[in-house]
């Protein structure tokens, strides 16, 4: 039983837990998910929970996890991170961590949720965040959901003996609520 923060048709979102402890230590020790992140190390049951207590204490971010409502598994994590509020902005990232959820318009929901949260509740005016530009899926639910291509990062990864370029792409409240 979970305790949801944000409710949709197909998930919910909720606070972290220590439970989360196996899917995040799973999830991002999975290789694709690893090469997504571009994270580089691999992380112990320690350091997993290290990283969610310093998640949880961190109160300059919003970090939720994402619940399937149908099965009431735990599919993913994302947040709302690197507030200004003076400028009224926050990045957003978003990981689906379970292989099996990926491609059914969970992401996409539970993107929907946060940037209406964001808009709505937290009166931000601008959400920003970075995708790598060969992540075509990703780069089409953001588009879909409003986002906008509004830079280039030129080589700002490395892996694989090669440096990968990635998008700033933001959404204005303006856009977001004509």
């Amino acid at each position: 039983m979970h305790t949801p923060f944000l409710c949709g048709e197909r998930v919910d979102l909720r606070p972290l837990t220590e439970e989360d402890i196996d899917i995040l230590k799973k999830g991002y020790n999975d290789p694709g998910v690893r090469d997504a992140m571009f994270m580089y190390f691999p992380l112990t049951t320690e350091q997993t929970q290290k990283k969610i207590e310093k998640m949880a204490d961190n109160e300059d971010a919003i970090q939720l996890m994402i619940v399937e409502k149908k099965t009431g598994n735990t599919v993913g994590h994302l947040a709302l991170v690197r507030p200004d509020w003076v400028s009224r902005m926050m990045t957003f990232y978003i990981v689906i961590l379970d292989p099996s959820a990926r491609g059914r318009g969970l992401g996409s929901e539970a993107t929907r949720l946060v940037t209406d949260y964001a808009f709505n509740m937290l009166n931000l005016n601008r959400l920003q965040l970075h995708v790598n530009a060969e992540n075509a899926p990703a780069k089409a639910v953001y588009r879909k959901i409003g986002f906008k291509h509004e830079g280039t990062l030129r080589q700002a990864m490395y892996k694989d003996g090669r440096y990968y370029d990635f998008w700033l792409m933001g959404l204005l409240a303006e856009e977001y609520r004509p």
